[in-house]
């Protein structure tokens, strides 16, 4: 990605990478048998004081250009950005090996396929020291629906960032429960929420949860301190587990059933509240659709209509002791005062149902995505029959409710009316914003509604649209039509009874000039679909996972202004489709890394490729002393790090035999090959990779530092190509070692 200068604030400037020279001695050759040196035990405490180091520093904050513009070793979209040309998608002669991807500022660090099994359903990460897990679950089962060993939510161990681990069954087969589900019969599980049976002892897969809601945590899959809620997609069922050992989780409660079903869920950040968003309108999800009736265009008679008060927009269930859930409140939009109901602008009942839930921090407020419009995904499109209370064209965007009387746990818990925000009330860019149908500004559903504090410090919402954009062809979307479009919001809620759309994101394939361009090139224009963070109480970088658009990075440093900093889109090798990346993305900030999943590529983990949105690629490293390996002690003097130049590594290493030779460093940033013992991918943790020679030949090298305190830690040294060598060991008392992060 090339780099502009621009006012000063914060983060980090790329420069091109800097190289440097190693000169070690080292045992073993080139051509002799491998030589892996183990470590010594860690030596005894050391009263050392770390040498004084104020770490790197954050250079000034440059702004990026609006669009992503791709650098070395990136493969950028080929035309209109957020445009997929139907060529690259569908065209088995074109593209025999499929689609090969695009993308920008990023690049994939791991990946698991999940077994192959398809229809990822939501993705949470867990960090506890060292140990950390990760938890997939699939929305609508594998092959073979729930009774397929491979659905459920997948526990794997995330030690070595690149291995993506399955933790191993625990073989316990001891039945204590049952897990039965709308799709398959009666299956028995253990103490650790497995499945255990006569025919199957121990999943041959691995750890794999298989209580009821487990086999289909769609959106309804939060985490919160050591409590991990599942909601089952469409239907009743919730699981609450102990992730206290997040390797190993315990059910708490497989039993409880809620008011409603999960096509989304939300955990209060004290893991006390559980709300559940159902979907569709069976009896085992949220009830049939609230409004009804009419007899034309025309009748805003009410009484013309029927309204079904015992619909579920919402459930809230009371988690204070997580052993015995027990449900609040159950909410629906005929509760809203009669101003707002009979708001004829907004006809808010119309809509197809409530699409996401989320709160601020103390739970006090509700953010709800009122998913009405009328793209293809939302149903209801208007018609020119469409009776008048029914079109909810309009009954499309931000609800916000005060949540107070469920954070004291009043007796009779309501939920209070703050302000709803259609999007039919602003148009920020009618360029982007040139409405398909004569009452709308937007005609993609409202898909998520997030909360955020700004790194300004002011709190916004931040929203997304479900539903192809305008040019969309084939199955999808409304072909041949310039009628659609998808992107994202800021909303300022300074003033949460006045909120205010500030700015928005758009890729430029909404362009209402550049529709019949593409419409006549035919492909997709994906949707800004689900939604994550930087940092969700300092946001400054917005994730959307955009379906076959892949995950799209923006900078939202200016609230008003976004800019398209990065995106991945995964290739596919059957030739005839795309692949569709669903969660809302995950960051794991000791280690930089987002973590995403796709429908067949399975759980995809991403770093980006500037040091501005990178922190770990500015980590710093000093090592200086003697460190004990198995076969002796050896000298070291390391110096790493990186300033307004690039990344920069010298080395030399005294005590055995070759020489070795550092030329370009090709990666500086968090121990993502970290072996999770003594070295931990941790924010105490870097990795540096590096070109160079073994003994006069090609070869390449990896040097990891982990800092374990008062000049405690541990160094390695390993070859990783052209050679086999590894050396490592703890330093020893008297030496020097720290790794630095960036500070601000």
């Amino acid at each position: 990605m090339k780099r502009r200068q621009a006012p000063r604030a914060n983060l980090l400037l790329v420069g091109a990478l800097a190289s440097a020279l190693l000169l070690a001695a080292c045992g073993g050759s080139n051509d002799s048998a491998p030589l892996i040196v183990g470590s010594a035990p860690p030596p005894a405490g050391s009263t050392d004081q770390p040498p004084t180091d104020t770490g790197p520093v954050a250079q000034d904050y440059v702004t990026p250009p609006r669009l992503c513009e791709p650098g070395p070793g990136d493969q950028g979209e080929p035309g209109v950005n957020g445009h997929i040309p139907k060529s690259a998608m569908y065209d088995a002669t074109a593209n025999p090996d499929g689609f090969q991807g695009y993308w920008c500022g990023a690049r994939k660090v791991a990946q698991n396929t999940l077994f192959g099994r398809g229809a990822f359903g939501d993705l949470q990460i867990k960090a506890k020291g060292s140990t950390r897990c990760a938890y997939a679950s699939n929305r609508d089962g594998a092959a073979g629906g729930d009774a397929a060993l491979t659905t459920g939510i997948i526990v794997f161990d995330m030690k070595t960032p690149t291995k993506m681990q399955v933790v191993p069954a625990s073989g316990d087969t001891t039945v204590v429960g049952t897990a039965p589900s709308a799709s398959v019969k009666t299956t028995s599980t253990n103490k650790w929420g497995e499945e255990t049976t006569a025919a199957t002892p121990v999943n041959p897969n691995g750890k794999i949860l298989r209580t009821p809601a487990a086999l289909e945590a769609y959106s309804g899959l939060e985490l919160s301190g050591d409590l991990l809620v599942a909601g089952y997609k469409d239907n009743k069922m919730v699981d609450v587990y102990d992730v206290s050992d997040c390797l190993h989780p315990v059910p708490l409660n497989a039993s409880y059933q809620s008011s409603g079903g999960h096509h989304d869920g939300w955990l209060s950040p004290d893991g006390k509240t559980w709300y559940g968003v159902p979907f569709g309108t069976t009896a085992k999800d949220g009830g049939t659709t609230l409004i009804t009736g009419g007899t034309s265009p025309t009748d805003d008679n009410f009484a013309n209509y029927t309204i079904d008060n015992k619909r579920v927009d919402l459930h809230i269930t009371n988690l204070d002791d997580p052993k015995n859930p027990k449900l609040l409140l159950s909410w629906n939009r005929s509760q809203l005062p009669d101003e707002v109901k009979n708001n004829k602008n907004w006809r808010i009942m119309a809509a197809t149902n409530i699409h996401d839930v989320s709160t601020n921090p103390d739970g006090t407020r509700l953010y709800l995505a009122v998913y009405g419009g009328g793209g293809q995904v939302a149903g209801n499109l208007p018609t020119p029959t469409t009776t008048f209370w029914r079109d909810q064209t309009c009954a499309n965007g931000l609800l916000i409710m005060d949540s107070s009387d469920i954070v004291k746990r009043a007796a009779d818990p309501k939920l209070k009316y703050v302000s709803f925000l259609s999007w039919c009330d602003q148009q920020p860019n009618p360029e982007f914003e040139q409405g398909g149908y004569a009452r709308m500004t937007s005609t993609a559903a409202t898909h998520a509604t997030e909360w955020v504090r700004h790194v300004n410090g002011k709190e916004y919402i931040v929203s997304t649209d479900e539903s192809y954009a305008l040019t969309t062809s084939d199955t999808n979307g409304l072909p041949n039509q310039c009628k659609q479009q998808s992107f994202g919001r800021m909303i300022d809620i300074s003033d949460e009874k006045h909120p205010k759309i500030v700015g928005t994101y758009e890729q430029d394939a909404n362009k209402a000039s550049v529709c019949p361009t593409l419409v006549a090139e035919g492909g997709n224009v994906p949707m800004v679909h689900y939604l994550n963070f930087d940092d969700r109480n300092h946001m400054r970088v917005a994730v959307y996972a955009a379906a076959s658009g892949g995950i799209r990075f923006a900078d939202w440093t200016d609230p008003t202004s976004p800019k398209e900093i990065g995106y991945y889109v995964a290739r596919r090798n059957t030739p005839s489709k795309m692949d569709f990346t669903r969660p809302d993305p995950r960051y794991d900030a000791e280690n930089c890394l987002y973590y995403t999943g796709w429908n067949q590529g399975g759980l995809v983990s991403l770093e980006l490729t500037n040091p501005q949105y990178n922190p770990c690629m500015s980590r710093s490293a000093n090592v200086s002393g003697k460190v004990a390996t198995a076969q002796g002690d050896i000298t070291v003097a390391l110096k790493a790090g990186r300033d307004s130049k690039g990344a920069s590594v010298s080395l030399s290493i005294e005590g055995l035999g070759n020489k070795v030779q550092l030329g370009a460093v090709t990666r500086l940033g968090s121990a993502i090959d970290a072996d999770g013992a003594q070295v931990t991918a941790t924010s105490n943790s870097v990795q540096i990779d590096a070109d160079g020679s073994f003994d006069g030949q090609p070869a390449k090298f990896r040097l990891q530092v982990t800092d374990n305190g008062g000049n405690k830690g541990f160094f390695s040294l390993s070859c990783t190509e052209g050679c086999s060598f590894t050396t490592n060991g703890y330093l020893q008392s008297g030496g020097k070692l720290t790794v630095a992060n960036l500070k601000s």
